[in-house]
């Protein structure tokens, strides 16, 4: 998450880091030169003259109010690579004397089109030379992205750029949107739940910038050219005049319909912070799904190249996701941290809002149309159910069959065209559930988190929700992480 702070707070702090860093070298670097003030206690010998000098640097990233970690320095001349460290310091000792500039380089500097560099300077022999450089802050990289924009629901903004997952070249011509929903309070109204979405289209060098969105933002970003498509980022702005969200996606040029591609991702879920194994991790939009061993560790394959999202789910604990980049065949690790499920408290007033939601999804609409059938949220409280398969054991035309010990839920309908046994499908949060073992989403799904549940059976499955003509019962649920209630 990229967020900003205003000007004077970054001034303030690119000043405190900087003096910091400035008192360290004092310290640690003090054999460079002597004083020539009285000591009371005597002085060790000064160091060997040399005939050679140093640079020693700091890299603060205002944008963020933090140093820049793991970004490239090259200073001229110097045929080695020096990266700053975890507090943004890098030193490069025993160069010759000479004139030297320094550049840097990060994957957020390429995101934000910029570049870091100092102007050339002599460095003479037995000398330090200190380079202090620093990412602009927030308002002033809006100030530059947003001159001459729009600013009409407030002074925050996205930027970034659309890059080819493989080559890393820019795409140009690329829609980049950003979605949210708006939430007005009135009188006369009562609360309203508006939807919003602003768009960018990306110029030659691939870069978008979206201005004028409100702070306090929960919004999703995506990308898309012809029938290739971006996973929906999250985006988190905070409660500055002025927020900075800043983002690279990758975008295949080839159809997004094609979900297998030859990229890994690894890494390792955990539960409010313990290792543990038999969470469920997918990549969001496939069929690409695994299970965690004992240490919480998993690894997804054939993930093709671009922006995804990683979903990780485990009963009991609240489902999570991450963002992903798969550039080519390089594989990627992430680390997921699962919450451990809290039930909320379920006012009149926060129904009322988890009903306009369930109108934005259709879940409503559907219902109104006669078709299928419907369980509500306060079905299920009255119900007071343990897991998924015991809500769906009280709706006409399924039944609870037992499989390795597992609670699987059949249609009592019996045989669809010329299978054996009606099929059963499942979707969670509007996405095709694939199964790792039959029934198994009744071991991912808590039934504190199910908003609502759509039944269909044989003609009155909606076209959305049908694969390849195929008509199966539909079993669709929504959960708090599609459904929001506050």
């Amino acid at each position: 998450m990229h967020h900003g702070h205003s000007v004077d707070a970054h001034a303030n702090q690119r000043h405190v880091m900087a003096m910091r860093f400035l008192r360290f070298l004092l310290v640690s670097l003090s054999f460079i030169s002597t004083s020539g003030s009285a000591q009371v206690s005597p002085q060790p010998p000064a160091p060997a003259k040399t005939g050679q000098a140093a640079i020693s640097g700091l890299v603060l990233d205002s944008l963020h109010g933090s140093y820049l970690q793991g970004a490239e320095v090259m200073i001229s001349g110097v045929n080695r690579t020096i990266m700053t460290d975890s507090a943004g310091r890098f030193t490069a000792a025993e160069l010759p004397p000479g004139n030297y500039q320094v550049g840097v380089f990060h994957p957020l500097l390429d995101t934000l089109g910029l570049s870091l560099a100092t102007k050339s300077f002599f460095l003479g022999a037995d000398s330090l030379s200190i380079v202090v450089l620093a990412v602009p802050s927030a308002a002033t990289l809006i100030g530059r992205s947003c001159a001459g924009r729009p600013m009409t629901q407030g002074g925050s903004a996205i930027i970034g750029r659309v890059v080819d997952p493989e080559t890393l070249d820019p795409i140009a011509r690329a829609q980049v949107s950003v979605a949210w929903t708006q939430v007005e309070v009135s009188k006369e109204v009562g609360v309203r739940r508006s939807p919003r979405m602003l768009y960018d289209s990306t110029d030659a060098n691939g870069s978008f910038r979206i201005c004028g969105l409100p702070s306090s933002l929960r919004a999703t970003l995506q990308a898309t050219r012809g029938r290739a498509i971006t996973a929906e980022v999250p985006v988190v702005l905070g409660d500055e005049p002025r927020e900075l969200f800043a983002r690279t996606l990758l975008l295949t040029k080839t159809d997004s319909v094609i979900k297998v591609g030859t990229g890994i991702v690894r890494g390792r879920v955990t539960l409010g912070g313990a290792a543990g194994g038999g969470s469920r991790v997918e990549l969001v939009g496939t069929e690409i799904v695994a299970a965690t061993n004992d240490r919480g560790e998993f690894s997804l394959t054939g993930v093709p190249a671009g922006t995804h999202v990683i979903l990780a789910r485990h009963l009991g604990y609240g489902a999570a996701s991450v963002p992903v980049d798969l550039v080519g065949r390089e594989p990627k690790r992430v680390t997921i941290d699962l919450p451990k499920y809290v039930p909320m408290m379920d006012p009149v007033f926060v129904s009322a809002r988890r009903n306009r939601s369930l109108d934005q999804v259709g879940f409503n609409e559907r219902k109104r149309s006669g078709g299928g059938r419907y369980v509500t949220r306060e079905e299920i409280e009255r119900s007071n159910p343990t897991y998924l398969s015991d809500i769906l054991r009280r709706v006409s035309g399924l039944k609870v069959e037992y499989e390795d010990g597992r609670e699987v839920i059949r249609s009592s309908r019996g045989t669809t065209g010329f299978s054996s046994e009606a099929c059963v499908q499942y979707y969670v949060d509007d996405m095709p559930w694939q199964s790792m073992t039959p029934g198994d989403v009744n071991d991912y799904v808590t039934v504190g988190e199910v908003m609502g549940i759509e039944v269909y059976t044989d003609a009155t499955v909606p076209a959305r929700y049908m694969k390849g003509g195929e008509v199966c019962t539909t079993i669709v649920v929504w959960t708090r992480m599609r459904i929001r209630e506050q």
